[in-house]
């Protein structure tokens, strides 16, 4: 198989897994930043629970306690003391910046003793706050001491299964006493998928469209190639059955014209000659289609007499063989005759051009080949007063088996190939092949090779 398809086939699924790459990227990014919107949201909520926890239980407490909290405030100075079985402690409104904190603290600390009732009435406040913030998955939360690390009480009784990837802040409950709570939650995959739903049902199914793309585009690729395939064994397989017959034909007319013509009517000796040099050309077309199946060939080097060759070339086309008034005009602007040049490939070149000129002009067909040197070069102009060709055409018409099919070619058979040929032949002489046009007056093609002329001429 063509090796470019093997690089387009291998460019397109690396492009593919790098799509795959960057899609796992994107995605771990996301998770990773939703990680840590979902961990901020935690510690807020976890703070706030813990504000709003323990004011409720001391004052839901307060008339329990056998010695109510004593609570003394001075005008004329900036504390709050707060007394409970002697102890006492002061707020320093100066020096305790957030001391509605410092008092959740000192609260904690009057009722310390319930620690382990403290975290489930801390478990029930967190839970329903939680769940107003929208989290509601299962968690463990724990009372630490936050000097030794030892736990002193948790809701994990054995049957949660968290697997405990999500940590929130240890959020500090005393002044005096030590204690900690923190949360440990499992991984919201879950939720995080629940919130990219849009965006991943969009990448999906656009990677899957990619995906049938690619399938679709291997499966032309395939069906193509077999296509080629089977032109290329067919244009084989015509070639060889041709050359044959296409042999004996040509030898019955050289051994007809061998014995004599001269008992054969002026006409019938140029009817006879005209077929005869109609089967050579047939059969160098037969060459011709079995070198560009092929795909390539080796420029032989030789003396070419051009202006006998182009004047051999334009008598192939006689008007009653062509079936069409036909009249072909030859200007030769050269210094020299015999130039170095394939002495097969080359004539045949430019046979195809005056033969396509005859072939897309009207009729009277009046076609024009001008021979001329430019800047070194040979330059050979075959023009033509037929229909044109249109400009989005000019490119594909040096495509194998590519036929314009309305307009220029509607009325004309062919195979598709003689462009194809003359560009491989050209080129082979490291020369180009232009084509100048305008529909509905003619087209001109130029064709320029180095012009390497024979020292002995």
């Amino acid at each position: 198989m063509n090796r470019k398809i093997h690089v387009t086939w291998g460019v397109s699924i690396f492009a593919i897994l790098c799509l795959l790459i960057f899609q796992g990227f994107w995605l771990n990014r996301v998770i990773e930043f939703k990680k840590a919107e979902y961990l901020n949201l935690i510690n807020t909520t976890l703070s706030g629970a813990v504000e709003s926890g323990f004011e409720e239980y001391v004052v839901r407490n307060q008339s329990r306690l056998e010695e109510p909290i004593s609570v003394s405030v001075k005008s004329n100075e900036n504390f709050i003391k707060l007394i409970l079985k002697g102890d006492t402690t002061v707020l320093n409104y100066n020096q305790d910046n957030g001391y509605l904190s410092v008092l959740r603290k000192v609260c904690y600390d009057l009722i310390k003793e319930q620690s382990e009732e403290n975290v489930h009435m801390l478990d029930s406040v967190c839970k329903s706050i939680f769940v107003s913030k929208g989290i509601k998955e299962k968690y463990v939360l724990e009372l630490v001491n936050t000097q030794t690390g030892d736990i002193i009480a948790s809701t994990d009784n054995g049957s949660s299964r968290i697997e405990r990837h999500l940590v929130s802040n240890m959020v500090e409950l005393g002044l005096k006493s030590h204690h900690g709570v923190i949360v440990y939650f499992d991984m919201p995959y879950k939720t995080f998928f629940t919130q990219m739903t849009g965006v991943l049902i969009s990448s999906f199914v656009l990677f899957v469209l990619l995906i049938v793309c690619f399938i679709y585009q291997i499966k032309t690729i395939l069906v193509q190639y077999q296509i080629s395939k089977i032109r290329e064994e067919f244009m084989s397989s015509m070639v060889h059955e041709l050359k044959l017959p296409l042999s004996a034909v040509q030898n019955a007319f050289s051994g007809i014209i061998s014995y004599g013509v001269d008992n054969l009517k002026d006409k019938q000796r140029i009817l006879l000659n005209a077929a005869h040099k109609r089967v050579d050309q047939l059969n160098n077309f037969v060459y011709k289609l079995l070198i560009v199946w092929k795909q390539g060939f080796k420029i032989s080097w030789n003396r070419l007499n051009l202006r006998e060759t182009i004047d051999s070339l334009v008598a192939l086309f006689d008007p009653m063989l062509m079936g069409k008034n036909v009249s072909i005009k030859v200007d030769y602007q050269l210094s020299v005759d015999v130039i170095e040049a394939d002495d097969i490939h080359f004539p045949n070149a430019i046979n195809n051009l005056i033969e396509n000129a005859i072939k897309y002009s009207g009729d009277p067909a009046k076609v024009e080949v001008v021979c001329r040197e430019v800047d070194g070069m040979i330059a050979i102009d075959v023009k033509d007063n037929g229909i044109g060709i249109p400009e989005k055409f000019r490119e594909k018409i040096f495509e194998r088996y590519y036929r314009i099919h309305h307009g220029r070619s509607t009325d004309v058979h062919g195979f598709g190939i003689g462009l194809s040929y003359v560009k491989q032949v050209i080129e082979a002489h490291e020369g180009v092949i232009r084509v100048e046009s305008e529909v509905g007056v003619g087209t001109t093609f130029t064709v320029m090779i180095p012009l390497v002329k024979d020292e002995n001429d």
